[in-house]
C-alpha cells in the first residue's frame, strides 16, 4: 500500500502543500536506521600524528574491549611495530584500536586535520590503515562543504543534501561484514569536520532534511542507491549504470531536462587536440579513427573506441575526462571529428549527465519548486523514506 508522505515523514523546510510529489511505502522491505559510516583517511601508511583534545575512551575492536582511557588528551606519532601499535605507550599484543570521545568538546586530529566521530587504528604489517566512524549527518555536511563552497538556492541546497545522504546510506548498507570501510576520503572528497559551519546554507540544508533518504523499489526491495549530480545536463540525463558502468540500485532511466535544454546552445564548447597528443596520451602509436559509444536515450557518450592501425583502445568516459581533463573535455554530450591532424571534440552541457541536473533544479527553485518536487522530476521511480520514522 502506498501512502502520501504527512506531516511527520517531511521536514518543516518542506511545504506540505508539495506532499504529493513524492509517496512512500507503509513498509520498507529491508529496514533502516540512522546509522554512520566509515571512511578510509590512510591506507598502508608508515604512520600518522593522531592528537585527542580532551577525555577519550580506547577500545580493543576485536573484542569490544576497553583499554586505556585519558582525561587530558593527547598527542604522539602512531606506528605499528611487531607486538601491536604504539601511540606513546605500547599496546602490547593488540594491533587495532579505536578511539572514542568521552564528550561532545573533545576532539580527533590526524596529521592536523579535524574529524568528528571516532577513530579506529589498523596495522597491517608494520603499516596502519585510519578509519573515521562518524554519523552520516556529519559527513554530508564535510563532503558537501567542500563540494559547494559557493551556495546554491536553498531548496536545491536541500535536494542535494537529500542526494547525498542517500548514497552514503547506500554506501553503508551495501558493503560486506568483512569490510573495514565503506568509502575512502579520496573519492568522496572528504576533508573532515574543520570546514563545516554552524548556519551555513550547507547545515541548514543538511538539518532541515535530517534523516531522509530516497529509495528506489528495484524488485521491490526498497533500497537507497548511488546518486549523482551534473552542472547542465544540456537537455536530457543519461541513467547512472550508463555512464559509471556498475549496478547501484539506481533508476535504470534517466529523464528529460526543458529548461536544461532551452539553454542547450548557450551551453556549448569545444576542444582541439592534436592526433600525436591523443595517441601519445592514450598510449597509442596514432590515431586513425574515434567511435563513441552512446546512451541513445539520453546521447550522452559512455565510452570511446580509439583505433590506430594495430590496436584499438577503449576508455570510458570518467576516464577519458580525466586524462584530457575536465576543462577540456566538459561534459559527456559531445561528438568528434578527425581533421588532417587534429581531433575535434564539440559537446553541449557540462559534468557526467547523470542525476540531479543543478542548472535545471536552480531554476525550478527560482520558479518556487520546492527540494520535494524538484527530486521528483529527476528521480520519478523512486521514494522518500524517514530513517527516524520506523517504529521503536
Amino acid at each position: 500500500m502506498k501512502l502520501l508522505i504527512a506531516a511527520a515523514i517531511l521536514c518543516s523546510a518542506i511545504p506540505q502543500a508539495h506532499a504529493e510529489e513524492y509517496t512512500t511505502y507503509e513498509r520498507i522491505a529491508e529496514p533502516m536506521a540512522p546509522r554512520n559510516i566509515q571512511v578510509l583517511l590512510e591506507k598502508d601508511a608508515a604512520g600518522a600524528l593522531l592528537e585527542v583534545k580532551g577525555p577519550y575512551y580506547i577500545f580493543n575492536p576485536h573484542d569490544g574491549s576497553r583499554v586505556a582511557s585519558g582525561l587530558l588528551g593527547k598527542r604522539f606519532m602512531i606506528h605499528e611495530l611487531e607486538n601491536g601499535l604504539k601511540w606513546g605507550e605500547e599496546f602490547a599484543g593488540i594491533h587495532q584500536i579505536y578511539i572514542k570521545p568521552r564528550s561532545s568538546e573533545t576532539s580527533i586530529f590526524i596529521d592536523g586535520i579535524q574529524y568528528s566521530g571516532s577513530i579506529a587504528i589498523y596495522g597491517v604489517s608494520g603499516t596502519i590503515n585510519i578509519i573515521n566512524d562518524v554519523d552520516i549527518e556529519s559527513y554530508i555536511k564535510a563532503t558537501l562543504t567542500t563540494q559547494f563552497t559557493t551556495p546554491l538556492e536553498s531548496e536545491v541546497m536541500s535536494a542535494l543534501a537529500i542526494l547525498a545522504r542517500t548514497d552514503a546510506y547506500y554506501h553503508a548498507t551495501r558493503a560486506s561484514t568483512n569490510s573495514f570501510w565503506h568509502v575512502t576520503s579520496e573519492e568522496v572528497g572528504y576533508q573532515g569536520s574543520a570546514l563545516v559551519v554552524n548556519n551555513s546554507s550547507v547545515d541548514k540544508a543538511v538539518e532541515s532534511t535530517r534523516h531522509l533518504i530516497l529509495v528506489h523499489p528495484e524488485e521491490g526491495r526498497n533500497l537507497p542507491f548511488a546518486t549523482a549530480w551534473t552542472e547542465h545536463s544540456a537537455g536530457k540525463t543519461a541513467p547512472y549504470i550508463s555512464i559509471f558502468r556498475k549496478e547501484a540500485f539506481a533508476p535504470e532511466k534517466g529523464v528529460e531536462a526543458p529548461l536544461a535544454a532551452l539553454a542547450r546552445p548557450e551551453s556549448k564548447w569545444a576542444y582541439q587536440i592534436g592526433k600525436k597528443t591523443l595517441a601519445h596520451l592514450l598510449d597509442l602509436s596514432e590515431i586513425k579513427s574515434v567511435e563513441l559509444f552512446v546512451d541513445q536515450p539520453s546521447s550522452k557518450v559512455y565510452g570511446v573506441r580509439v583505433k590506430d592501425n594495430v590496436e584499438t583502445f577503449d576508455i570510458d568516459f570518467l576516464a577519458l575526462q580525466e586524462r584530457l581533463g575536465p576543462k577540456n573535455i566538459q561534459s559527456s554530450d559531445f561528438t568528434v571529428t578527425l581533421k588532417e591532424d587534429a581531433v575535434f571534440f564539440t559537446g553541449y552541457g557540462k559534468g557526467h549527465g547523470v542525476g540531479l541536473c543543478l542548472y535545471s533544479a536552480n531554476a525550478l527553485a527560482q520558479k518556487g519548486e520546492n527540494a520535494v518536487k524538484i527530486l521528483s522530476k529527476f528521480f520519478p521511480e523512486t521514494y522518500l523514506y524517514n530513517l527516524n520514522a520506523i517504529p521503536k
